[in-house]
């Protein structure tokens, strides 16, 4: 389980940065299309999905294939195979935890992202209201991984949220900006 603590806190935070600016983009994109609740939802769902799928999959190949590699090179230096014991079993669960938490990191963060979105569906929120939920949730979710970076580096944990928080705010800038193209 060499570094699988460290290697999960990043994946986990940069993998959910991913998906809460990810869903961010397509809200603010989806809202200026005048996209319904269920347009959002199933894209939202969509990217939500693929993120998750990706994650784990290329998490669980890389991380094999680093920790594979890094046991033949111990394997050479002691003279012994390696295949049957503790090391080979634990770097094998260290990538596939890995990979499950590289891939749910992004899936869920964008996933809470949408759940206005079936409010705004049944109608019990209106459009603009679920709108306005969902990017005070993806807010939120920014600001709790600054929080959770600032506590991980033992330093401010509000100066770290607020050293977050301008990525979040330049998406949904650049991503309004494509409302000028909307009357072309």
């Amino acid at each position: 389980m060499a570094e699988g603590e460290r290697i999960l806190r990043r994946y986990f935070v940069m993998n959910g940065f991913d998906g809460a600016l990810t869903a961010l983009g397509i809200i603010i994109g989806g809202y200026i299309a005048k996209a319904s609740p269920i347009t959002l939802i199933l894209a939202g769902l969509g990217a939500s999905i693929a993120m998750g799928v990706s994650g784990t999959w290329i998490a669980y190949l890389t991380e094999r294939a680093e920790r594979t590699r890094d046991i033949k090179e111990l394997e050479e230096h002691m003279v012994a195979d390696l295949n049957n014991t503790r090391i080979a079993k634990a770097n094998l669960w260290t990538s596939l935890i890995i990979s499950i938490v590289d891939g749910l990191s992004p899936f869920l963060f964008s996933f809470l992202s949408i759940v206005p979105f079936f409010f705004a569906h049944v109608e019990w929120l209106v459009m603009r209201t679920a709108f306005i939920i969902s990017v005070v949730v993806i807010f939120i979710e920014v600001v709790i991984l600054g929080l959770f970076l600032g506590a991980v580096s033992k330093e401010n944990k509000i100066i770290y949220a607020l050293k977050i928080i301008p990525a979040a705010l330049l998406v949904a800038g650049l991503t309004f900006l494509l409302e000028l193209f909307t009357d072309i």
